[in-house]
């Protein structure tokens, strides 16, 4: 079956089996992610705005060049 005649068969379905299909095909995804989930345990790095003055001076150059 190609994609086209998926999306004719799709458009024939009620709203409802709509959200259900996309629901399932996202659980789907979901199973064939090899991406391990993230260790609880593990220390996990972020990064924060705060104190990102070179950030900050970067973008009011960016902004004082636009006026």
């Amino acid at each position: 079956m190609t994609l086209i005649e998926i999306h004719k068969s799709v458009k024939d379905l009620s709203r409802w089996e709509k959200f259900q299909l996309v629901q399932q095909l996202i659980a789907d995804l979901a199973q064939e992610e090899t991406t391990p989930p993230i260790d609880s345990q593990k220390e996990q790095g972020y990064w924060s705005q705060q104190n990102a003055f070179e950030a900050a001076l970067a973008l009011q150059d960016l902004l004082g060049k636009q006026v």
